[in-house]
């Protein structure tokens, strides 16, 4: 049972929670340094089809980052770092955690920054309130794997190409994912292969997958969809041959009996603009793995989302997962109320 009382109590103390001051941009010759980032309060109502409910809060995924730029002989030069307070969540604690550390220079960037993958499904999702939510259905959700520790980028009048950090510790190569981007009329698109050394028992194999990730504006909304597949994408989708195994899932992720296992997934979402302050948006996401149990996980979600000022939202969310696709993020229903203040 979802406490509704609980509720309204828990939005009024997050909206009045969050507060903060612009930061300002430093310029110095052809040299800028800005600082940005956001403070959320969030309290999460759970109530899990086996156990009790209980409700938490939490400031977390409040982050700061630091860019810098500069101009070196007709090259722009960007440094890039950013944290948040991630770094223990697994005992509750809330240590600074490296998101991103990057140098880009021109259409090439090196560093610790998003996989491929999320680039090429992520900016194309429906916007979700939840933290870890946007991964269920899409190759984008492989945990540990999301922001590898060392990834490259080279980008090419909508081509990307990306080699980064492999998920399995003993490959051969890096993971490597090619994208194309574009636009048709109101649509925007982004399809994607990803190629990769998969842990098969003693040896590994060589797994493939592709995806296509699309947006289509209609008026001041949006209709979302997203479908992939292949072999040995578990590491990515953070859905396991055996089960979902969420942030812990890895090399062991996609074989079983000495063969490499298949999976699909897609997400469909809609966003409304009910007025320009108000927004909402409905997600659907499913990922099916062909093994042995027929694993399969499901999430569906709702939220509002509301610019109580300038840089200020407060939003409340629905979700429903029918798996433990995290630790910490049991089967059953949630409900998110937060407050987000960005600078």
């Amino acid at each position: 049972m979802l406490y509704i009382k609980r509720l309204s109590l828990g939005v009024a103390i997050l909206a009045s929670a969050a507060s903060a001051q612009a930061i300002e941009i430093v310029t110095k010759g052809d040299t800028s340094l800005s600082i940005g980032g956001y403070i959320k309060a969030e309290g999460l109502f759970n109530s899990p089809d086996d156990g009790e409910s209980e409700f938490k809060g939490n400031l977390r995924q409040s982050r700061i980052n630091v860019k810098t730029t500069k101009t070196v002989e007709d090259k722009k030069l960007t440094g890039f770092i950013e944290g948040d307070f991630y770094g223990d969540y697994a005992t509750g604690g809330s240590n600074l955690r490296l998101r991103h550390a990057y140098i880009q220079l021109d259409d090439l960037t090196v560093g610790k920054t998003w996989n491929g993958q999320f680039l090429a499904v992520a900016p194309l999702l429906t916007e979700q309130i939840d933290f870890w939510g946007t991964g269920v259905g899409t190759i984008s959700g492989g945990g540990s794997y999301i922001r590898p520790d060392l990834t490259l980028h080279y980008t090419h009048k909508g081509f990307r190409f990306s080699a980064q950090e492999p998920a399995y510790d003993n490959a051969n190569l890096p993971d490597l994912v090619v994208s194309y981007k574009n636009s048709l009329s109101n649509f925007d698109y982004n399809v994607a292969i990803t190629a990769r050394d998969v842990k098969n028992g003693e040896d590994s194999d060589t797994g493939v997958g592709v995806s296509l990730a699309g947006k289509l504006k209609v008026g001041d909304d949006s209709l979302h969809a997203n479908v992939y597949s292949g072999d040995g994408m578990g590491a990515y989708s953070a859905i396991c041959v055996g089960g979902p195994l969420g942030r812990t899932g890895g090399a062991d992720c996609d074989a079983e009996d000495g063969k490499l296992i298949s999976q699909t997934g897609y997400s469909v979402g809609y966003k409304h603009q009910f007025t320009q302050k108000l927004r909402g948006n409905l997600r659907y996401g499913e990922v099916n793995v062909d093994d042995a149990a027929d694993t399969s996980a499901t999430v569906k979600s709702a939220n509002l989302i509301y610019e109580y000022l300038p840089d200020l939202d407060v939003g409340i969310e629905w979700r429903e997962q029918n798996k433990t696709t995290l630790p910490w993020m049991p089967a059953g229903q949630q409900i998110e109320v937060m407050a987000k203040y960005t600078f």
